[in-house]
């Protein structure tokens, strides 16, 4: 059984890490509605340029989006064109580019401690938490960790390898310019700021020793850098004005690094915290790292660990804080998590103190996991099965990583392979539970039946998947009083109105303070007006769900202007005015 492994890691490690990521990142990628507010954007953006038949210029409900460069569009529209509009062809470029992040770390490991290395570093970062999470959804972050990735290895092959192995404009030259332009047009300046800077700390800080930089062939590299951003960045600054960069840079990236996100409170340590999640269950071995690095220090360590450090320095002064934002450092620590780990198979790593560490890291987490489950079902506190059901194989999930963490130290392999099959499943039910009570699937009927010629106006439920999901584009609106006048023009096709809403934080208050639980936000009053007052002229029906981009439970009034009915007309998906009371 050895000898096989050995043979199916050594010849065909591309194939496993394959399987291993399908099992991880197919259950749920499809069923899960595009959720926040970046998904939809993203995915409606790319189907409005395929309409418009433009390469340049990213449109969001007719109107120029600048959040993101073009890279992750155009991977997109070649999903969409062999599998067609769906959630699933519309993350498969962050899939895609998980396994080739595994691959790459793979390599890396390989290189420096074996085969064992490499399959350790590659499966762990398969398998963290934060990986799951942005492994799956439609967003730019995917595709610059990859580019980030095979920047840093062509660096490492370039600055350390021998001299006849890294000769001017060899094939690692190539792969890191053309990363480094690649990035940039993934998602902007932090693909090419991660690999500098952690060029700065390799050498300033960790290896103060001097490096052969002119096999960098800077001049040249940043010619052909800027010449791929350049092909694609001249023609958007003139088509927009220049107002891609203003809005793009201006507002996306240096407001965000100024002004917190949201108005999001900043939080001292938030991303030191954040990794011992965002890296489940991995970090148990972060003591042991620590030593393993200590204790075998060299120059491929220290790049390493200037890798990881590089985002995490970069952010420490951004004023916007999300978890995912250090990501293009976590392919540095599950290199060094493999080295770590094929150096210590030989050895236990629960009798030290720092084996103690790890087990009441996830021993915390194991009864964290079955408190919610317990509270959700014992308790009472959610009465929505659907809604419940979702939160507990959220649950599931949490403490099914943490137990893969506990049966690594243990070694306790089947244990493992249990742990995996139950994050699947978790997955699995997550995204069926969740497409069952998201309101906007709900919708989905009478959305796709507006006529192309009519107009759309939301009130209070402005999400973005109204755009994606009814392949229209709205109009959305503050004022109640606008909202009625453009119902009596005869272009007005649809409504969509927020009744009421109460949030995840309104639940948590009430729940932990006794008090009575009451809605966030109410409109009752005002749809009631309103519905009396176009009551002839269209039909209506009220839809409850939850809002995974505002973690809030709604409930939405969908009104539909009445057609002439004609024997072969299409039978309406809404109800009467006023048949549900």
């Amino acid at each position: 059984m050895s000898a096989l492994w050995s043979h199916l890691t050594s010849r065909h490690a591309w194939l496993l890490l394959l399987v291993l990521t399908l099992l991880l990142y197919l259950p749920g990628t499809g069923s899960i509605p595009l959720m926040d507010r970046d998904e939809p954007r993203f995915a409606r953006a790319t189907v409005e340029m395929m309409q418009r038949g433009d390469w340049v210029i990213p449109w969001f409900n007719g109107e120029y989006r600048f959040d993101k460069p073009p890279l992750t569009y155009w991977w997109m529209r070649l999903h969409f064109h062999l599998l067609g509009v769906n959630e699933l062809a519309a993350r498969l470029h962050s899939v895609v580019s998980v396994w080739l992040v595994a691959l790459v770390i793979f390599r890396m490991g390989r290189d420096l401690g074996g085969r064992a290395a490499g399959w350790w570093g590659a499966v762990g970062w398969i398998t963290s938490l934060q990986t799951l999470i942005h492994g799956r959804l439609c967003v730019a972050d995917m595709p610059m960790v990859l580019c980030v990735a095979l920047a840093m290895l062509a660096l490492s092959k370039i600055l350390l390898s021998p001299p006849d192995e890294a000769r001017p404009f060899s094939k690692w030259w190539w792969v890191l310019w053309c990363s480094l332009g690649l990035g940039f047009l993934a998602k902007g300046p932090i693909a090419l700021l991660v690999p500098a800077l952690a060029l700065v700390l390799f050498r300033l800080a960790f290896w103060r020793k001097p490096m052969p930089w002119g096999k960098l062939g800077l001049g040249s590299g940043l010619v052909l850098a800027l010449a791929m951003v350049a092909a694609w960045g001249i023609p958007a600054l003139v088509q927009t004005e220049g107002k891609f960069w203003n809005v793009g840079m201006g507002e996306h990236v240096v407001k965000r690094g100024t002004q917190a996100f949201n108005g999001r409170t900043i939080l001292p340590g938030y991303y030191l915290i954040s990794a011992f999640l965002s890296l489940l269950p991995w970090m148990v071995f972060l003591p042991h790292m620590w030593r393993h690095v200590r204790s075998r220090w060299d120059a491929h360590r220290a790049l390493l660990v200037a890798w990881f450090a590089a985002p995490q320095l970069i952010f420490l002064f951004y004023a916007t804080q999300l978890p995912h934002y250090t990501m293009p450092g976590f392919a540095g620590f599950f290199v060094l998590l493999g080295l770590t780990l094929a150096d210590g198979q030989q050895r236990s790593f629960i009798p030290t103190k720092l084996g103690r560490f790890g087990i009441t890291y996830l021993g915390l987490l194991v009864l964290l996991s079955i408190g919610m489950i317990t509270a959700l079902w014992a308790g009472g506190i959610v009465p929505q099965s659907s809604l419940r059901l979702m939160l507990t194989s959220g649950a599931v999930m949490l403490g099914a990583l943490a137990v893969l963490g506990a049966a690594v130290v243990w070694r306790r392999w089947m244990l493992a392979g249990v742990s995996l099959v139950a994050v699947a499943l978790g997955l699995a039910v997550f995204g069926s539970s969740l497409r069952s009570i998201h309101p906007i699937v709900q919708m989905a009927p009478a959305l796709r039946s507006l006529p192309k010629e009519s107009n759309a106006i939301a009130w209070q439920y402005t999400e973005p998947c109204l755009v994606f999901y009814s392949d229209h584009s709205w109009t959305m609106l503050s004022k109640i009083e606008r909202v009625r006048e453009r119902m009596h023009q005869p272009r007005t096709g649809m409504v969509v109105a927020q009744i009421s809403e109460w949030t995840l934080a309104q639940w948590w208050k009430s729940l932990t303070t006794g008090t009575q639980h009451t809605t966030s936000r109410d409109f009752q009053k005002e749809v009631e007006a309103l519905t009396s007052a176009v009551s002839t002229d269209y039909d209506w029906k009220d839809t409850s769900g939850f809002n995974a981009a505002r973690s809030s439970w709604v409930t939405v009034r969908v009104f539909v202007r009445k057609q002439p009915s004609t024997p072969s007309g299409p039978e309406l998906t809404v109800q009467r005015a006023g048949s549900d009371r």
